[in-house]
């Protein structure tokens, strides 16, 4: 019995403040209008706010700049928020209807000039461009993108004042000399320095390599970085290279800049080049029958005498032991030409956001040359995160 009447002590004792906290969780409905001098705005923020600044509920304006907004606690308050526009509150309390004002907030500026400056970066500070005192020029790949050469060296080719480049000799792939402003040295190396992404491109070449005798076949610097890869490559001309390379820039500085990952969904990209070369018609050049009779010439003219231009190797005599290697016209020239081609091929794979970007290339180059027997082929691949 006392266990019953304590039950319903309780339940009398916590029934108003049940109904209290129902009436105050009994969410309100408010709508307004927001205009200025023009009239309505389309597309205000109208905010509800706690004491704390924390955003609750929220609503826009719709096209005459009319609103509605179900609030959470009459005790917050609304902020009205547009571009151009002063923001403003309001106090909700016991208000259903709000009709807001807003400000005009521009400001006119009479006159301004913006001064733009191009500014150039070694790695360390940028400067601007026009403060550098060194001699550089800059070149694009784009210039010579749809072009199909085996590396860089070649693409460079009279595109650079100042920087020469020789080729050692003709074959597929061999080195290239490069030299800019001239030779500036008598026995030291006079290569200029190469900087893949700011950091100094080493060749390795064994210790025991012997300059003096080596043969002109050995591959180019360049060869391994296939020109589907570059972005972009800088030339500095003069000996101000040395301040920021040291003594290795002394010969000037070749910095090549490669393609990154840019933002986006993947992109998969697929190139192919094909090129043909031929040999120019050069000298023309006596067949057998106009040697023959050239020698023949030859040999009676320096004494007017027949019985000396009687050589049985230029008589055609088949009892001559030699006759087989007197009896034909071979071209040999043509014989040993052919007419080259040159398959390039690059796939590339990159994407990436804001934080993490990557750029994936495999590359692979087939040529073959104007002489019989002369073949290139280069695989490449390159990483980029």
């Amino acid at each position: 019995m006392n266990d019953i009447k304590y039950m319903l002590l309780c339940a009398m004792l916590c029934l108003p403040l049940f109904l209290a906290g129902q009436s105050n969780s009994k969410k309100q409905v408010i709508t307004g209008h927001v205009y200025s001098e023009e009239g309505g705005l389309i597309g205000v923020s109208v905010l509800e706010t706690d004491k704390s600044n924390r955003v609750v509920s929220a609503a826009t304006t719709d096209f005459d700049g009319n609103f509605s907004l179900e609030i959470k606690n009459k005790g917050n308050i609304l902020k009205f928020s547009y571009v151009g526009y002063k923001p403003t509150t309001r106090e909700i309390g016991d208000r259903v209807k709000f009709d807001v004002k807003m400000t005009d907030n521009t400001t006119n500026i009479t006159e301004f000039v913006v001064v733009g400056r191009k500014m150039q970066s070694d790695g360390t500070l940028p400067i601007p461009q026009r403060e550098i005192t060194g001699a550089m020029q800059r070149i694009n790949t784009k210039e010579f993108e749809g072009l199909s050469v085996s590396s860089i060296d070649d693409a460079l080719q009279g595109r650079i004042a100042g920087l020469d480049i020789v080729g050692n000799s003709g074959n597929l792939g061999s080195g290239s000399t490069l030299r800019i402003r001239g030779t500036s040295s008598i026995t030291s190396s006079a290569e200029p320095l190469i900087v893949v992404n700011d950091v100094p491109f080493e060749n390795n070449i064994s210790s025991s390599f012997d300059y003096a005798n080596a043969n002109q076949e050995q591959f180019a610097n360049l060869l391994n970085i296939s020109p589907n890869d570059i972005e972009e490559i800088l030339v500095l001309k003069d000996g101000a290279s040395a301040a920021i390379w040291g003594s290795r820039g002394a010969n000037g500085v070749i910095s090549i800049r490669t393609k990154k990952g840019v933002r986006g969904p993947t992109r998969v990209q697929y190139t192919y080049r094909l090129s043909g070369k031929t040999q120019p018609r050069g000298l023309k050049m006596l067949n057998g029958n106009d040697y023959t009779m050239m020698m023949k010439q030859a040999y009676f003219n320096s004494y007017q005498n027949e019985g000396d231009a009687n050589k049985p190797e230029f008589n055609y005599d088949p009892s001559f032991s030699e006759y087989e290697n007197f009896n034909n016209n071979t071209d040999w020239v043509k014989e040993i030409s052919q007419y080259g081609f040159a398959h390039d091929h690059n796939l590339t794979v990159s994407g990436g956001e804001d934080k993490v970007r990557f750029r994936m290339s495999l590359g692979y180059y087939d040529e073959s040359g104007t002489i019989l027997k002369q073949l290139l082929k280069r695989f490449t691949g390159r990483a980029n995160l």
